[in-house]
């Protein structure tokens, strides 16, 4: 169905997405197993790409802009939790006073979703990831049969959390999927699972004040680290040495290297490359550089290096992903 229709009406796929405009509510319909476009100078703009619907939990890619300051909402009928990615723009959900916008993802459990206020002209592009944990309990992975008590059973919640760089170049891999179906459902259900790993990791283990491990953190080593991450933030494509991020960070080397691996799942190197090669995935999307100023731009000073890199991370080399993209 296309276009915003007027509510009264049922949405047959169990749940129902609203807007509130002049006091009136507008249904938009959303179907899973197709893209669903929608065009209507009268509120603006949404379009609405399901990019994957697997035995447990379903991937859908959003991209809203009104012209006009609205709220809406949407209403569930089966249980499940749902993570809201916003990659471009900002909304608010006023009634429990949290921002979601491209530092911030958020994480629910609930019926309702109401009061979600956005910004008139402003692009909003967002991916949400809806997880059912009653299809969970059948499936064989002893890894994820681990983490269904972290996920609540009863009740709603609403929190938000920090959109790392890890799970930004995972939510940019699940959007520029590079190969053909059936091999398609295969690597989004890999990234899936990759998703939650470090959702979990991130919200979950990294709370502890003494994460699981040999080495003993303190909290305040533990601040340290996260300033650390941080610095490399701001300064991956020329990143401090070793020796000089411990000093930045009141650290020793040995402290720094392994409480890094233990907090955020990998080296210090690796964290840099991750960000750089999510930079360089960016950059491919906008087409305004090749392949070699790419290389350059993100602090490769071999192309032949950067393609090693980017090959063993995205599973194609820069030439096959520009190439599959055309």
């Amino acid at each position: 169905m296309n276009g915003w229709d007027a509510a009264g009406k049922t949405a047959h796929t169990g749940e129902e997405h609203w807007l509130l405009h002049n006091n009136r509510s507008y249904v938009m319909y959303s179907s899973p197993d197709r893209v669903v476009s929608r065009d209507n100078g009268r509120f603006g703009k949404a379009s609405v790409n399901h990019l994957f619907n697997g035995p447990f939990a379903r991937i859908r890619d959003t991209e809203l802009t009104f012209c006009d300051g609205i709220s809406g909402g949407a209403r569930f009928e089966m249980p499940h939790i749902v993570l809201y990615f916003c990659l471009a723009g900002q909304f608010i959900l006023e009634e429990n006073e949290l921002v979601v916008d491209a530092a911030n993802f958020l994480a629910f459990r609930s019926a309702d979703l109401r009061n979600v206020r956005f910004q008139p002209g402003l692009y909003n592009r967002i991916i949400t990831v809806e997880i059912y944990p009653e299809q969970m309990k059948g499936l064989g992975s002893n890894g994820l049969q681990e983490m269904l008590p972290n996920l609540p059973a009863s009740g709603s919640f609403f929190s938000t959390h920090k959109l790392s760089p890890v799970l930004k170049s995972i939510l940019q891999q699940l959007i520029h999927c590079p190969y053909p179906a059936p091999v398609r459902e295969l690597y989004m259900e890999g990234k899936l699972l990759e998703l939650l790993a470090v959702y979990f990791n991130e919200t979950v283990y990294q709370q502890e004040i003494i994460p699981a491990g040999s080495l003993r953190l303190s909290r305040q080593d533990i601040n340290s680290l996260q300033q650390a991450r941080q610095i490399l933030d701001q300064n991956f494509i020329m990143p401090p040495t070793l020796a000089g991020l411990a000093k930045m960070i009141c650290l020793n080397e040995f402290k720094l290297k392994n409480g890094f691996k233990q907090v955020f799942g990998q080296t210090v190197h690796s964290y840099v490359v991750d960000r750089r090669l999510e930079l360089a995935t960016q950059l491919f999307a906008e087409k305004k550089l090749n392949i070699g100023e790419v290389a350059s731009y993100i602090g490769y000073s071999n192309a032949s290096y950067f393609a090693l890199a980017f090959r063993k991370k995205n599973g194609v080399s820069p030439s096959e992903y520009l190439s599959e993209r055309e």
